[in-house]
């Protein structure tokens, strides 16, 4: 394997930092929203309707937790993106030598 990058596009180790960033993000806004969502239902009378992941996670330990689990996520995903660009950079870098 004398290098790995053969197209264009795939020169830029930065992609799957940006890629994962995005996501995490979106995670973690996900999360804020949901964690407002729920505080307002539980002091509310209405139905709520959520999915079933969702609910275990609530019953297992509230609003906090089901947000914590969101955040925790979205931080491991802009982790990854980020290790796997640092080794893209390194994989880079000797290949220019």
């Amino acid at each position: 394997m004398d290098n790995m990058y053969t197209g264009k596009s795939s020169k830029n180790p930065n992609k799957p930092l940006i890629g994962a960033a995005l996501l995490g993000v979106g995670f973690i806004a996900f999360a804020c929203y949901l964690y407002v969502d729920l505080a307002a239902w539980e002091t509310s009378t209405e139905e709520k309707r959520m999915n079933a992941i969702l609910w275990l996670l609530y019953d297992l330990g509230g609003k906090w937790f089901v947000s914590g689990v969101l955040v925790l996520l979205g931080g491991v995903l802009i982790w990854s993106g980020a290790k796997k660009t640092k080794e893209l950079r390194k994989i880079k870098n000797e290949a220019g030598k």
